[in-house]
C-alpha cells in the first residue's frame, strides 16, 4: 500500500524540522565548545596572572618583615652587645608572629650571629643575597635552598620529597627546597653596615599561599619546584593534597621560560592549566606557577546548553506538528472531496457521450427508411401513377431525405468530437484516480 497525501506532508514536515534541529544541535555544540575552551584558557591566563600578583605580594610581604627587622633597634642592641641567646629569642619570636619559616643575623663578615630555631653556627658570606645586603642592599628573591642551608636553619625534614611522576610512579627524591627569601642590611648611629638580616618561607609542604589566592580566585593553585610540584591544593585521587608529583607540561616551561597554557591531568581531574614561570633575582627559572580550573567546568556548560536546547527543540517540535496535522488534515480532505467531484463529473460526461451516440444511431437508421421510401414511391412513380399526390410524396421524401444527409454529416462530425471527448474523459478519470490514490492510497 502506497503512502498517502497525508503521510507524506507530515512525514517531509517531520524530516524538515529533525534535520533542522539535528543541523542546529550540533552546530551549536561546536561554536560552543570551541567559544567555551578559548574563554576558558583566557579565564585561566588571567586567573594565573592573578595567582602571580599573590605570589610578588608575598614576595614583597617577606622583603618589607625582614627590612623591618634590620632597622629593630631591639635586634641592633642585641648584635651590639654580642648576647646571642637574648638576640635568638627575639629572632624566634618574630618569625613566629610574621610567620617566617626562618630568620639569621649575621655579623659583617657574613658570620652567623644566631637563628630563630636555634643556634647552628657557620658562615652565609658566601650566600649571594647575603653578601649583597652587606653591601647596603636589600634583596627579595624566589631560591633553591640546598639540603646543607636547610639542614642548618632546622628545614630539612621539611623539604624533603619522594617525587612521583604522572602515573604515580617514584622517579626520585629531592632533599632541596623552594623558598622566598630576603636579606637586609643592618646599620649602627653612624650608618655603617654591621651585619644583615636574612629570612624567608619555605614553600615546601606549606599551603598558605595556594590556599589565600584560591580562596579569592576560586580554581586550582600549585607552585612548582622546577618541575615538581611542592606546594598545592589541587586533589589526589586518595583526596589529599597532591605534591611531589611531576607535571609534564612544565618540564618545557622550566627549560625555556615560556608560559604554557592548555589541558592537564593531574589526580583524577584534567584540568584547563596555566603555568608561569619562577625566576631568582638572576632570571635564572627555579620552578612554576601553576593555576587551573576543572575542565569538566566547560564541559558541564556545554552539556547543559546542548541538553536545553534539546529540550526546547524538542518541545517546539512537538508543537509544530500539533499545528500541521490538522492543516494537513484539511487539506487531504479536501483535495478528497475535488477528487469525487471530478469522478463525478466523469461519469456524468460519459452518458452523454453514449447517449450522443445512440442519437447517431437512430439518425443513420432514419436515413435507411427514407432511402428505401424513395425507392417504393420511384417504383410508384415507374408504375404509371402519375397523381398529384405521388409527385408531392416524392418531393417531400427527397426534401427529408437532404435533411437527413445533413443531420447525418452533422452527426458524424459529431461522432469524431465525441471521440476526442471519449479520450478526455479517459485522461480525466485516470487524473481522478491518481488524485484519488495520492489522498487516500487506495487504487480505484
Amino acid at each position: 500500500m502506497k503512502m498517502t497525501l497525508r503521510v507524506r506532508l507530515l512525514g517531509t514536515i517531520i524530516g524538515a524540522v529533525v534535520l533542522f534541529f539535528l543541523v542546529s544541535v550540533i552546530a551549536t555544540r561546536v561554536v560552543l565548545q570551541r567559544d567555551l575552551f578559548n574563554l576558558g584558557k583566557s579565564e585561566v591566563t588571567n586567573g594565573a596572572g592573578a595567582f602571580g600578583g599573590y605570589w610578588n605580594s608575598h614576595r614583597d610581604l617577606i622583603k618589607v618583615l625582614v627590612s623591618q627587622d634590620a632597622a629593630s633597634s631591639a635586634l641592633l642592641k642585641a648584635v651590639q652587645s654580642h648576647d646571642d641567646t637574648q638576640l635568638q629569642d627575639q629572632l624566634a619570636n618574630i618569625a613566629r608572629t610574621s610567620n617566617l619559616s626562618f630568620l639569621t643575623v649575621v655579623d659583617a663578615n657574613g658570620k652567623v650571629l644566631a637563628r630563630a630555631n636555634g643556634m647552628q653556627p657557620g658562615s652565609l658570606a658566601k650566600e649571594s643575597i647575603v653578601a649583597r645586603a652587606l653591601t647596603g642592599e636589600t634583596v627579595s628573591t624566589a631560591a633553591i635552598l640546598t639540603a646543607k642551608e636547610l639542614a642548618a636553619e632546622g628545614l630539612a625534614p621539611q623539604a624533603q620529597m619522594t617525587i612521583t611522576n604522572s602515573e604515580g610512579k617514584t622517579v626520585g627524591k629531592s632533599t632541596d627546597g623552594l623558598a622566598l627569601v630576603a636579606a637586609a642590611p643592618m646599620s649602627d648611629a653612624a650608618d655603617r653596615t654591621i651585619g644583615a638580616v636574612y629570612g624567608g618561607v619555605l614553600l615546601n609542604h606549606a599551603y598558605d599561599i595556594v590556599d589565600e589566592s584560591t580562596k579569592a580566585l576560586g580554581g586550582k593553585t600549585a607552585i612548582l619546584q622546577g618541575d615538581v610540584i611542592v606546594s598545592s591544593n589541587i586533589k589526589a585521587k586518595d583526596g589529599t593534597r597532591e605534591v611531589d608529583r611531576e607535571v609534564r607540561a612544565a618540564k618545557a616551561v622550566v627549560a625555556t621560560g615560556t608560559p604554557y597554557t592548555g589541558t592537564e591531568h593531574i589526580g583524577a581531574t584534567t584540568y584547563i592549566a596555566h603555568i608561569d614561570p619562577i625566576t631568582n633575582d638572576q632570571s635564572k627559572v627555579v620552578g612554576a606557577l601553576w593555576y587551573g580550573i576543572p575542565r569538566a567546568q566547560i564541559t558541564g556548560i556545554i552539556a547543559h546548553t546542548t541538553n536545553t536546547l534539546l529540550f526546547w527543540g524538542l518541545l517546539a517540535m512537538i508543537l509544530a506538528l500539533f499545528l500541521a496535522i490538522p492543516i494537513v488534515e484539511r487539506l487531504s480532505k479536501h483535495l478528497a472531496t475535488r477528487s469525487k467531484q471530478v469522478r463525478s463529473a466523469a461519469k456524468e460526461l460519459g452518458v452523454i457521450i453514449v447517449g450522443s451516440e445512440v442519437s447517431g444511431d437512430h439518425v443513420a437508421q432514419t436515413k435507411t427508411t427514407i432511402e428505401k421510401s424513395g425507392a417504393i414511391i420511384d417504383e410508384l412513380a415507374k408504375s404509371g401513377d402519375s397523381t398529384g399526390k405521388l409527385a408531392e410524396l416524392k418531393s417531400l421524401n427527397e426534401e427529408a431525405l437532404g435533411d437527413v444527409i445533413v443531420i447525418d454529416t452533422l452527426s458524424q462530425e459529431m461522432s469524431s468530437r465525441m471521440k476526442q471527448a471519449v479520450d478526455r474523459v479517459s485522461e480525466l478519470n485516470e487524473v481522478a484516480g491518481g488524485l484519488n490514490e495520492l489522498v487516500t492510497g487506495e487504487q480505484s
